[in-house]
């Protein structure tokens, strides 16, 4: 049975009311009860789980993520061997599994494919990757992250399959739960709040169950953001007589950023079950989220230009001296964005003699939109000289020297505002029959069906600018606003700026928009970036379960899957400047064979080998079909619509030892070799019996990933108390990659972006009677952002650690409380270009702590 973190105090009253009067005799019973609620027996849980899985598979039940001070799955999910989490603002977003960031990923809820939010908030696309922070850790049961598949498994990812699972009322049985937190998050300096509660309903004959649990939350984010964008090789000249930065890296902009949001999270999950005889169940999910994101973000745009007085070189890297020609931006960016989702499920099972048969269909819907439009500010002084000083590393904020100052809003003109307007709909139906014969012997049971899908994706996007009446106008006090905070950036050293002025949005709004630019027909810009991808999977399988021998017992599976799919990208090409609608259609079969076999060398040691071959499709944003032609010249630029999906063999092999009820040691090596890439190629594409030269992503280059994973947990329960309620969980990865990317004609080899070579979780807790604590820390290596192209250096983010605890009190048997800390030692995140001198980005989000009481009936 899987305790969710608000029930552990329930699941010890519903048990106990479970056991008949004889056995509240006993008092080996009680004892037995008493640790349902425990760490350390969800830690058992899923060490089961990982034991008798036939794939190699990690798993994370409710105790464990609901005593860790986790927002959303992400963070859970961290603490897995092989697996890495992209941060928003400091609260978890994607998942990488071993080495492959989000896009190579499946998520799966209770086994089924589920749509996918899109970003909508800056304008960037993500694609297929799915967002984690729509889902909070209170409505979720449990965790799967499954890393060699098997044939009856959803195809698509290259890195590891993640599956989500809710909570299921016969298993939870008759009880109810709320609990509530206060937030405080010491940057923003707020307050927050955060409720949940749940109820599970069984009839008399626990053959008919209802779920219902739900959660709200609301939370002040605060980021300040020291960013500097590209570092360019020859970006920069030197002024006559002071030699030549031809071949000197150098800083193109930088950006000091105040960013603030309001985030709210509504969710609701429903779980029916009804088991109608002894061979049939039928079960019903839905699970409902809504989040809302307000942003404000007020900046100052550093452009460095011009010629450059007092230059000075470092291992080819110009880190000081002044620009002659720098604008000078001050910019304000805001909006609220709005994510729905909503997924349904219906299953029916039923056992037979030597038969199951099962019907599963699926529906699951994501919309992303700009409920609040995004709004642009931007005043702009330009070709001014300002000093500038990279020389303390990357570490450090760089030091400006203005010539004016950057707080007098009577000393900049107007450049423009812009309005942009976006909406996303995704879509994914499912249908799966599945059947399994069994039979005595080596083969123990055969297993086939046929899954089907179709996905949609349609992304609308709009712009309006508007610059009559603001270009080079200078404008009195009512357009601008006083800086909102006091402490700005006051984590990092040097000259840096800590305020300037601040456009108020609303004045130019209000004076310079008007309601009718929205009704003009939409521009060729708009209808460009604006595409629809459709797509229809079908896949069949069959696979072979085998259990065979007592003396050297072997378990796992054999099977291959067939799957053949169709894409259909269209939107809008502009040729000769003028839109026209296009299409394409691609269709591709993939024969993707896999093995696990499964060794008992012993009791305690079991010898795991796996292979498959994989593939993941192609981000949905690089199938749009939106390109820009021109028939003077016969060039293209955009998505690739003709995509083939990334292609993949893995091979794994693991040793793990069960040396205790409560411990185990494990020990894997996996091989990726990834014969299929994607990379930004030129190539031919006939359009109408025309060829065109097409810059854009296209099927080319290999490459391969290996690692080893080494895990460890115990709980050192023969001690004598107080000290048997210590314990450990331990785990360290190593990754290293190369693959081939395109840069100019050539193939050049390099690491994987958003791949750490080295990463590693330890987690020491201790449980002693109505007490419990833990220490977290979840560290990961230095690994590469993004490939520069051409003259434009690579960036890479420094290694990070974030440093967490939870504290937690049983007053009695229906109520607890507890306390939560997050990033205690306030790190930042930081990148850079190349070489550690040139600094790129320093993300600073700042502590969190969490109140909070549990309360179960």
């Amino acid at each position: 049975m899987l305790v969710h973190k608000n029930l552990a105090p329930l699941a010890l009253a519903v048990s106990a009311a479970m056991i008949s009067p004889v056995q509240a005799q006993d008092e080996q019973a009680i004892e037995e009860v008493l640790v349902l609620g425990s760490y350390s027996s969800s830690l058992m849980r899923a060490m089961d789980l990982k034991r008798t899985a036939e794939t190699v598979t990690d798993a994370i039940s409710a105790e464990d993520i609901g005593k860790f001070p986790t927002e959303n799955v992400a963070e859970a999910l961290q603490l897995v061997p092989g697996v890495q989490i992209d941060r928003n603002r400091g609260e978890g977003l994607g998942v990488s599994v071993r080495g492959l960031g989000p896009t190579f990923q499946v998520t799966q809820l209770n086994g089924r494919g589920v749509a996918v939010n899109e970003n909508v908030e800056n304008s960037g696309q993500n694609g297929r990757q799915f967002r984690y922070d729509i889902l909070p850790s209170e409505l979720i049961s449990g965790l799967e992250v499954i890393k060699s598949p098997s044939a009856n498994m959803e195809e698509g990812a290259i890195g590891g399959l993640v599956n989500i699972q809710t909570f299921k009322p016969l298993e939870l049985g008759n009880f109810g739960s709320v609990a509530a937190k206060a937030n405080y998050t010491e940057l923003s300096d707020s307050t927050d709040p955060k409720v949940s509660g749940l109820y599970s309903w069984n009839s008399g004959d626990k053959n008919f169950g209802i779920l219902v649990s739900g959660a709200f939350s609301e939370r002040e984010l605060r980021q300040d953001r020291v960013f500097t964008f590209n570092w360019i090789k020859g970006a920069l000249s030197a002024q006559e007589g002071e030699g030549t930065l031809d071949d000197a890296f150098a800083p193109q902009r930088n950006r000091p950023t105040l960013e603030r949001q309001t985030r709210k999270r509504q969710s609701l999950a429903s779980a029916i079950q009804w088991k109608s005889n002894d061979s049939h169940e039928m079960n019903i999910d839905l699970l409902y989220s809504k989040f809302n994101v307000a942003f404000d973000e007020i900046g100052i745009d550093i452009e460095l230009g011009g010629e450059v007085v007092d230059p000075v070189v470092v291992s080819g890297s110009l880190v000081s001296g002044t620009a002659l020609d720098t604008n000078l931006q001050l910019s304000r960016e805001s909006s609220e964005a709005e994510h729905d989702t909503l997924s349904v499920g219906i299953n029916n099972e039923w056992k037979l003699d030597n038969w199951n048969l099962s019907a599963d269909i699926s529906l699951s819907e994501a919309n992303s939109e700009t409920v609040d439009p995004i709004r642009r500010t931007r005043i702009r002084l330009n070709d001014k000289a300002v000093g500038f000083d990279y020389s303390q590393g990357f570490k450090h904020a760089p030091s400006f020297t203005f010539p004016v100052d950057i707080t007098d809003s009577n000393l900049f003109p107007g450049r423009r505002i812009e309005y942009r307007t976006i909406t996303v709909e995704d879509s994914d139906y499912g249908l799966k029959l599945d059947a399994e014969r069994f039979f005595d012997g080596a083969i123990s049971s055969v297993e086939f069906g046929v899954h089907m899908r179709k996905r949609e994706r349609i992304y609308n996007r709009r712009d309006i600018r508007v610059s009559e009446g603001i270009s080079g106008e200078l404008f009195d006090a009512s357009f601008f606003e006083a800086f909102p905070v006091s402490d700005f950036a006051s984590n990092v050293d040097g000259n840096y700026p800590d305020v300037w002025a601040v456009p108020n949005e609303d004045a130019f709004f209000s004076t310079f928009f008007t309601s009718d630019l929205t009704s003009q027909p939409l521009t060729a810009g708009d209808q460009r970036n604006s595409y629809q991808v459709d797509e229809t999977i079908t896949a069949g399988y069959v696979m072979a379960n085998l259990s065979t021998g007592d003396e050297l017992p072997v378990f796992g599976n054999i099977g291959l899957r067939v799957v053949s799919a169709s894409q259909s990208p269209s939107g809008t090409s502009i040729i000769d400047g003028n839109p026209q609608a296009v299409d394409f259609e691609s269709d591709y079969v993939e024969v993707l064979p896999s093995a696990n076999i499964n060794v008992e060398l012993t009791d305690d040691v079991l010898l795991r080998t796996a292979f498959a071959k994989v593939l993941t499709r192609p981000s949905l944003p690089d199938l749009r079909p939106g390109l820009t032609f021109s028939t003077d010249s016969p060039t293209a630029k955009g998505g690739n619509p003709l995509l083939e999906p990334y292609e993949a063999m893995q091979y794994d092999v693991s040793a793990e030892w069960y040396f205790a009820d409560s411990g185990y040691v494990s020990l894997g090596y996996f091989y990726k070799d990834i014969t299929t890439f994607i990379s930004t190629q030129a190539q031919l594409l006939d359009v109408e019996g025309t060829e065109v030269i097409l810059s854009a992503p296209s099927n080319t280059g290999s490459g391969d990933i290996s690692g080893l994973e080494i895990a460890y947990q115990q709980v050192f329960d023969s001690l004598p108390a107080p000290f048997s309620g210590l314990g450990v969980q331990a785990n360290y990865t190593f990754v290293e990659s190369e693959v081939e990317v395109t840069e100019g004609d050539a193939l050049v080899a390099q690491p994987l972006a958003g791949l750490s070579e080295n990463s590693a979780n330890l987690v020491v807790f201790w449980e002693y009677g109505n007490v419990g604590a833990r220490l977290a820390y979840n560290w990961r290596d230095d690994f590469l952002v993004s490939n520069g192209v051409g003259a434009v250096a690579d960036q890479f983010q420094d290694a990070f650690g974030t440093l967490d605890t939870s504290l937690s009190y049983n007053v009695n048997d229906s109520v607890s409380l507890s306390f939560e800390g997050v990033n205690l030692t306030d790190e930042s995140i930081h990148t850079y270009f190349d070489q550690r001198v040139r600094g790129g980005r320093i993300d600073h989000y700042g502590r969190r702590f969490t109140m909070g009481v549990n309360v179960t009936f």
